[in-house]
């Protein structure tokens, strides 16, 4: 039988979104987008069309939202997914990085973490959340979960503002593997504001536990970052 190819067919919020990137070439960075509104009676559909259309710019890192407006959005930050320091990763790509933190906590291990920190329950764990920024914009979210009994000078020493993992490897510690797990999600209401977004904004979730050379693990991470202004990329060989 003899297959059927059917041309596909543009789409009304499709064809708004190449109009709205023509506008937004005539635009500058951090230039307010007009409204969707505006954008509506200016292309004759309805507001649900323009939100569709704007709603793949802001995925695509075209546009960005400040608060209540939508401005232009400069290029996304790319960074390379390997095991090491966000900082010292931006700082090779010629970028400027921070790190704002949130809180230290003390927790008590429960099964689950105690599996993936390979510790017994009611183990005691560090806590160190912080806000993570490249050149001024904060892009992600980083909380790590670590072993207590093998960093006890952690929280006096390290400047939340420094490389936790040359922290890490001040102990003697070699990070030798890690197994990450990424996969996109929404964040709440707590997360979108510590990062400058709304619930709305798409974002990347990284799920990292690190090992030593001895395949002991040193870590569990969770990342956050705005999926409008961060992409990643990684070398992948036989």
């Amino acid at each position: 039988m003899a297959s059927v190819v059917r041309e596909a067919r543009t789409l009304k919020h499709q064809i708004v979104r190449r109009q709205v990137e023509c506008l937004l070439d005539q635009l500058s960075v951090g230039d307010q987008v007009p409204s969707e509104r505006d954008l509506a009676t200016r292309f004759d559909v309805a507001r649900e069309t323009v939100r569709q259309a704007l709603r793949e710019l802001l995925v695509d890192g075209r546009i960005e939202r400040r608060g209540r407006s939508t401005v232009v959005a400069g290029p996304k930050i790319v960074q390379p997914l390997v095991i090491g320091s966000y900082t010292e990763a931006a700082l090779l790509e010629g970028r400027s990085a921070g790190r704002v933190l949130v809180a230290w906590t003390d927790l008590v291990a429960d099964d689950e973490l105690a599996c993936r920190l390979g510790l017994e329950p009611g183990d005691p764990v560090l806590e160190l959340e912080r806000v993570l920024l490249t050149d001024g914009v904060h892009v992600g979210l980083e909380r790590t979960r670590l072993p207590a009994h093998r960093f006890p000078e952690l929280r006096r020493t390290l400047d939340p503002s420094s490389s936790l993992y040359a922290a890490i490897r001040s102990y003697g510690i070699t990070f030798a593997r890690a197994v990450e797990r990424i996969e996109t999600t929404l964040p709440d209401a707590r997360e979108a504001a510590l990062l400058d977004a709304d619930t709305r904004t798409p974002m990347l979730l990284l799920e990292r536990t690190s090992y030593d050379e001895n395949d002991v693990p040193i870590e569990h991470r969770r990342s956050l970052y705005r999926g409008d202004r961060m992409s990643f990329v990684t070398t992948v060989t036989p």
